[in-house]
């Protein structure tokens, strides 16, 4: 049991976006009734370069009363609509699919009509991107400014839902200000060590170097990144490693300029050699990273592809090196980590920030709905939510990766590896009919889904997992009326894109 109501020091430890938004949700449930310290080591540096939202991110900046205008003028971000993804199935240009944001089909208004995404469903029988079912595709095919996608958003309500890019360093300064701001209090200082009560195993306070009394704890939230200064070093709490599935361990980051007069709406992935390319524009320029394997290219090969990829020298941030995987329990006594303290996958999909904001805003319901003392046994699930939360991503990604490429032997090693039994079976139900949300339950546990299944849809599509033959099993099913409605979407579709003349 951790009772809340008795605390009065409860201690961040490292800033970045983690460390603010739980700082943040700490201020959200505790007001002034504690203190709240953050301490940041002026020897780290927070790291990306370019980054990208899913839909929590709004949500986010909603539950702690920030206005995303402000957001935007103060961080440089721009709007973002989803994913596009260049070459992953032939490593060609003009192999490109998307994963956009949208509102989830319902049977209120017909779209869902028994599971079955009526719309979704008649595009993917006919080998039409899903993509135009999305008010957001014009916007990003004419390379839209920002008014104009605001101007558009406004019109189009929850048709069309955005997310952001932005710059992790100005957002974590600006996050910094808000929560000071509120009262958080701010301690700059490196952490030589944790100390630890040997009755219960709980951390009461912080050693700090050049101070001669330690920081009092009584709960503290590890942010400290890679460091990972709790679950790993003091802890020793074992990782659950994704690396039998996912095989990239290196990323090498890197800014270029816009290459277009507006910046894209979407976070580009760029098929690689032995990996792929992230691009996430914000105001400025275009934050870019190289994430790959290292048993299939040093860190000058992966140097060179860049170079001949972009058409010229790149000046490299640092190469960043991790292992897919996380904690198996990120909640341990007085001490839970977020961000990368608790984990790291790579950014695909934005998976990483996506799954910090979802643990800090659970881990908030979890007090508040304990009226702020929590059982073990609401520990124990809360950590099980996690592993589970986890899982979902890994195996979202894994479809990412079931892909036909196979022109380096870092895409025939993709192809021949195993993947989990979890995504394995539902890819043989695939093979016969769309995704479904109950497919999806056993990822969710009670909790949210950062991709429903009309996102493993869009991902499947674009790389040939989801064949049409599986959505016309579905279409098969429905009442005629309801096909014709699908098919008559399907005939606007093709009209206003000139689809039958661009093939």
């Amino acid at each position: 049991m951790i009772d809340f109501r008795s605390m009065r020091n409860l201690v961040v430890l490292g800033g970045g976006t983690a460390g603010w938004f739980a700082a943040l949700e700490l201020q959200r449930l505790f007001g002034r009734q504690a203190t709240i310290t953050v301490i940041e080591s002026p020897r780290v540096n927070v790291i990306g370069v370019g980054e990208g939202g899913i839909l929590n991110l709004p949500h986010a900046l909603a539950r702690y009363g920030i206005d995303e205008a402000a957001f935007i003028e103060a961080t440089g971000a721009v709007l973002k609509l989803g994913f596009e993804y260049v070459g992953w199935n032939t490593g060609r240009d003009d192999d490109v699919f998307y994963h956009l944001f949208h509102a989830a089909p319902n049977a209120a208004d017909g779209s869902l009509h028994d599971g079955v995404p009526v719309d979704w469903a008649m595009l993917v029988a006919n080998g039409v991107g899903v993509q135009y079912t999305e008010c957001g595709l014009p916007l990003i095919l004419n390379n839209a400014s920002q008014d104009e996608v605001l101007r558009a958003r406004a019109t189009l309500g929850v048709r069309l839902p955005t997310s952001m890019h932005f710059d992790a360093h100005r957002v974590a300064a600006w996050l910094k200000q808000v929560a000071t701001g509120r009262g958080v209090r701010l301690l700059e200082a490196s952490v030589q060590e944790l100390i630890v009560e040997s009755e219960r195993g709980h951390v009461t306070g912080l050693r700090i170097e050049g101070a001669e009394q330690p920081v009092p704890v009584d709960f503290l939230i590890d942010a400290s990144g890679f460091a990972r200064l709790a679950l790993g070093r003091t802890y020793g709490v074992p990782m659950r490693s994704f690396s039998d599935h996912l095989l990239h361990d290196r990323a090498i980051p890197f800014y270029q300029p816009h290459p277009r007069a507006n910046p894209h709406l979407a976070t580009r992935s760029v098929a690689m050699n032995a990996g792929w390319m992230w691009q996430i524009p914000v105001q400025e320029r275009v934050g870019c990273g190289y994430v790959y394997s290292s048993a299939h290219l040093s860190d000058d090969e992966a140097m060179r592809e860049i170079e001949a990829r972009v058409g010229g020298k790149v000046e490299a941030a640092r190469t960043i090196r991790f292992q897919a995987g996380h904690f198996e329990d990120v909640w341990i006594g007085n001490v839970m980590a977020v961000g990368l303290a608790s984990g790291f996958i790579e950014p695909l999909e934005a998976t990483s920030i996506g799954q910090m904001l979802g643990q800090v805003q659970t881990f908030g319901e979890t007090v508040a709905g304990s009226a702020y003392v929590v059982p073990q046994s609401s520990i124990s699930t809360f950590n099980e939510r996690n592993r589970i939360d986890w899982t979902g991503i890994r195996d979202f990604l894994c479809l990412h990766y079931d892909v036909p490429r196979r022109d380096t032997p870092f895409w025939r090693d993709v192809a021949t590896q195993a993947f989990p039994s979890t995504y394995a079976t539902l890819k043989a139900c695939w093979q016969q009919r769309l995704p479904r949300s109950a497919d999806l339950q056993p990822y969710r546990l009670g909790n949210f889904m950062h991709f429903e299944a009309t996102s493993w849809i869009a991902v499947g599509q674009g790389t040939g997992v989801i064949a049409p033959q599986a959505a016309a099993a579905d279409i098969a099913r429905l009442p005629r009326d309801v096909v014709l409605k699908g098919y008559q979407f399907l005939t606007t579709v093709k009209s206003r894109f000139a689809l039958d003349a661009a093939r």
